[in-house]
């Protein structure tokens, strides 16, 4: 079982180092998604935020496939799926919004869950038991960022 990783050196000893991907002009090699980010099945669908699209599938790094999937099934199993409301994305290879250094979505070790009633920079609504069961598999939630908060956000990682 993977430990949650504290700080930007532990994330990349833990997942490995995503700068060595990154190509002449800035875009990331198809190399790291190849090697490292996998697809989890969802227990349930979930809409895509802003979409008509359906999500039954979510990405993660391959070192964390079993607890992102016991996650949510613990999510499921609690009967709080409908509570997560929309799927906001995953992996992404992009800085972090508002700073030059790579989001944790990059590594596929972050989810943003429901961003219509949890904006960036707001208390969000998040429900309080989602966190919880987050928080009990090792995930840091971004309602607990001590700078700009971001409820919709969960991340395998803290201090970063």
């Amino acid at each position: 079982m993977v430990t949650t990783p504290t700080g930007l050196d532990e994330v990349v000893a833990t997942f490995g180092d995503i700068r060595k991907f990154i190509r002449s002009d800035g875009t990331l090699k198809p190399a790291w998604e190849e090697q490292h980010i996998r697809r989890v099945t969802l227990p349930a669908s979930l809409p895509l935020s802003g979409t008509s699209t359906v999500v039954t599938r979510v990405t993660c790094h391959e070192l964390i496939v079993d607890v992102l999937r016991e996650t949510l099934r613990a999510i499921d199993d609690a009967g709080n799926w409908a509570l997560l409301v929309s799927y906001g994305g995953g992996f992404n290879f992009r800085p972090k919004r508002g700073s030059g250094e790579i989001s944790l979505h990059a590594w596929g070790i972050a989810w943003d869950f429901d961003p219509e009633h949890n904006a960036l920079g707001t208390k969000g609504s998040m429900d309080p038991s989602i966190v919880d069961i987050f928080e009990t598999n090792g995930f840091f939630w971004g309602g607990h960022f001590k700078g700009r908060k971001d409820p919709m956000h969960f991340q395998f990682a803290r201090g970063v």
